[in-house]
């Protein structure tokens, strides 16, 4: 029997950086559902370097649309670091916009979800910045 993909996730460590509580709840489920089981999530764009430093996700989802710090700060804030190698950045958007993606993968963000994405296309993308 092969490696599956909830086991394979298992492994993997997500920091969920966004200030909607609602989202995060519904992030969280999506992926507890889809096997992740190191998942961390703060809703303090403020505690995100923090807490990456100190956790050190696989990978990160992150909101663009937040209070100061936004998510583009943090990702100029990543970028601006030297040392320790960067977690895999995701945003999270509920502008579908190509010039705010362009923008964040300038950045330094693999790629962007669009907030409206429903759990299997959540799942796929992560799957890909992770395994591929």
């Amino acid at each position: 029997m092969g490696i599956t993909d909830e086991s394979r996730r298992a492994a993997v460590s997500v920091l969920v950086v966004d200030d909607d509580p609602t989202s995060v709840r519904l992030i969280l489920r999506i992926l507890d559902s889809g096997g992740f089981k190191k998942v961390i999530s703060t809703s303090s764009s403020a505690e995100a370097i923090e807490i990456s430093d100190r956790e050190k996700p696989d990978v990160v989802l992150l909101d663009l649309t937040m209070p100061e710090p936004d998510g583009f700060t943090i990702l100029e804030a990543f970028a601006s670091r030297a040392g320790d190698p960067r977690p895999r950045i995701l945003v999270l958007s509920g502008h579908e916009h190509p010039a705010i993606e362009r923008r964040a993968v300038d950045l330094g963000a693999i790629g962007a979800i669009p907030k409206t994405a429903g759990r299997d296309e959540i799942l796929e993308r992560l799957d890909a910045t992770l395994f591929d």
